[in-house]
């Protein structure tokens, strides 16, 4: 027996007489050119980058309760094969689902819904999230008029909360909604689209955690027509709405969840768009810089309609400012340490504090050295993990805290210990109110994830009204889009260290560095605003001044050179926060 004979008898074996496989040549099958040949579903090795048509997405939150219908594909047919619409499989027995009532009125929370989608994510989705070869077959399915066709969609909307403007909120639809959607065109075009893999929580939002804002009802709209009168007449913000009760943090997530929904990008449009997004987060940075400068005493608001005026001179570091501290703060610097072979062990926390109220009457002094003096500094080691030591990627110093004694506590007491240090900060007795805190980190995604796996969520402190991170503030001032060390950081602003990779001293030495970053840029505002208002002071032209002040410099990076000589009014990375006419504003 030939290997044909073979093949055909193990295929009928194995399909049995499900398949007539007589006039089947195998040999043909084999010499066919595959070479042009193409996937059924393209959309899994999609070029644009965006596309995953893969294995369907269910939250594990969309229980019966908040999906009232059966999820999941249905199958393909053979009486599908009958469509009244050309190049579509059948799907009406999908269709004309009739939703329950949501039961509140326009302007109101729904109790019941507790997923939603984006309604940006419903008429993108064939752009954004679809191979070529299919996008071009679903594009029709996805107009607002097709959307409409035996089909009603329950609108809600969510005004972002730092969003002082009052416009045009984010509307949403509720998330088994756009599933049912998905499941009759994957019937129609007889593919596989779902929530794609790393987008998945755009698809299945919950909100109001801690006090925070929740999409209200804006109405049922059957008809395109009907769309457009819903959101075009969107009811005003009502207390809650800017999620004024809520932790600093926690509202912060809540806008970085909103502007999540913005940031996929078709990919003729994603150029343009990380620009955008660049300088969103410089111009975030530089007036994050100006609040901190205002908490320290280094500067003070700017009163409506301010002019520049001066004069401007330096700061006397040899003086107190003279300027009282805002909001009377209490900066708490973090850092934590995680096993290199296991990241989800945390073996050192470091903190390190400055309370705001200490420095008010203190001169800085010469490289900042006295308000550095005032900082208490903490370094914990988790004492079940005392023994991992790192020394693969970096070497750790877990034995060498330069600024007090080690403690070792048990891992279950850490969140306790920076529950008591943030949310009692300098407190004194019962009856002491909270201090506000501004929490100081270098790169503080990563210990803030730390610190959740520890147990303690900072986003329930309402008492932070800020998150600085030294990481941002050293590249808004180096004008740059990569990140630095925190040795380089110290190195740049001749802060002297040693024994990094020590939570305690990491936490020191950031704190360290927010103070140098903030009397640095102040140093240097007040200079370029003395040169703007008086130029020829000092008997030289601007031109002259500014050149003089370069030969004058030590070190001028690439980056401060192409500031100095940037087109008067260009700043299309958003390197510019408006000088001495604006001082930061509140943040959000």
């Amino acid at each position: 027996m030939d290997d044909d004979e073979q093949f055909m008898k193990r295929l009928q074996e194995l399909t049995s007489d499900i398949v007539d496989w007589s006039g089947f040549d195998p040999s043909k099958w084999r010499d066919e050119d595959l070479s042009d040949w193409q996937p059924k579903n393209d959309g899994q090795a999609c070029g644009d980058g965006w596309s995953d048509d893969g294995a369907q997405y269910i939250p594990a939150e969309a229980t019966t309760d908040t999906l009232p219908r059966d999820a999941g594909f249905a199958p393909l047919r053979k009486e599908d094969l009958e469509s009244d619409e050309e190049g579509y499989f059948d799907a009406s027995d999908l269709e004309n689902i009739k939703w329950p009532e949501v039961g509140v009125k326009q302007g109101e929370l729904d109790p019941v819904t507790e997923l939603f989608t984006p309604w940006r994510m419903v008429s993108e989705y064939p752009n954004l999230f679809v191979g070529k070869r299919n996008s071009v077959r679903a594009r029709p399915l996805f107009t607002l008029e097709s959307l409409h066709q035996n089909r009603v969609w329950d609108l809600f909307y969510l005004y972002k909360p730092s969003d002082e403007a009052n416009r045009k909120p984010v509307i949403f639809v509720p998330m088994y909604q756009m599933q049912h959607l998905l499941d009759v065109i994957n019937r129609k075009l007889d593919v596989e689209f779902t929530f794609p893999k790393g987008h998945q929580e755009l698809f299945a939002m919950p909100f109001g955690e801690s006090n925070t804002a929740k999409p209200r009802f804006l109405g049922r709209s059957t008809s395109a027509e009907e769309w457009e009168k819903l959101t075009n007449n969107v009811p005003k913000r009502k207390p809650g709405d800017r999620s004024e009760n809520a932790p600093f943090l926690a509202k912060q997530e809540l806008t970085r969840r909103i502007n999540a929904i913005f940031a996929p990008q078709e990919k003729g449009k994603k150029s343009k768009s990380n620009q955008i997004k660049r300088c969103n987060f410089h111009r975030a940075w530089g007036r994050n810089v100006k609040r901190v400068q205002r908490y320290l005493g280094l500067r003070r608001r700017v009163p409506p309609q301010a002019t520049l005026k001066g004069p401007f001179t330096p700061l006397d570091l040899t003086q107190p400012t003279g300027i009282e501290p805002e909001r009377s703060v209490v900066f708490i610097a973090i850092d934590l340490e995680a096993y290199e072979l296991d990241h989800n062990m945390i073996t050192e926390v470091g903190l390190a504090i400055l309370d705001t109220a200490k420095i008010s009457n203190v001169a800085p002094g010469e490289g900042s050295k006295n308000w550095f003096d005032l900082i208490q500094a903490r370094h914990i080691r988790v004492k079940e993990h005392s023994w991992a030591q790192n020394s693969r990627h970096v070497q750790g110093r877990a034995e060498y805290f330069d600024f007090g004694e080690s403690e070792f506590i048990e891992v279950s007491k850490i969140a306790g210990v920076l529950k008591e240090t943030i949310e009692v900060a300098s407190g004194k007795g019962e009856a002491a109110q909270k201090r506000n805190v501004v929490l100081v980190f270098h790169d503080q995604s990563a210990d803030l994830k730390y610190i959740s796996m520890l147990g303690y969520d900072v986003a329930t402190a309402d008492n932070i009204i800020e998150v600085v991170d030294t990481q941002e503030m050293f590249q808004y001032l180096s004008r740059s889009n990569n990140a630095s060390r925190l040795s380089n950081v110290c190195g740049y602003l001749d802060i002297p260290w040693k024994n990094m990779h020590n939570a305690g001293n990491d936490a020191v030495y950031t704190l360290q560095a927010m103070i140098g970053l903030a009397i640095n840029m102040r140093q240097k505002s007040l200079q370029r605003a003395a040169e703007k208002v008086a130029p020829k002071a000092a008997g030289k032209t601007a031109e002259n001044a500014a050149e003089a002040d370069m030969g004058a410099e030590d070190h001028l990076t690439f980056a401060e050179f192409t500031a100095k000589h940037a087109p008067e009014g260009k700043d299309e990375e958003g390197w510019e926060s408006g000088g001495e006419q604006s001082d930061g504003g509140e943040p959000n």
